[in-house]
């Protein structure tokens, strides 16, 4: 039996790292959505269920900390 993927959130504000963080993990072989504001990646967080999230601190709308206490 093939083990599933591991599913991982990127809440990132900075589009070109937000790219490459994703890009990276995709081809390593994870299953990945990235999102660039702190409220929609809450919203995902809460909505969906993800092995891993990777949070910046300084984001638009809620910052990482947030996301930690709301989760």
């Amino acid at each position: 039996m093939k083990n599933p993927k591991a599913s991982i959130l990127v809440v990132e504000d900075d589009p070109a790292l937000l790219r490459g963080l994703v890009d990276v993990l995709v081809y390593n072989g994870y299953e990945v959505k990235g999102v660039e504001d702190g409220g929609e990646g809450l919203s995902e967080s809460l909505n969906e269920a993800y092995d891993l999230l990777l949070l910046d601190v300084m984001l638009p709308t809620l910052h990482g900390f947030s996301i930690c206490r709301e989760i």
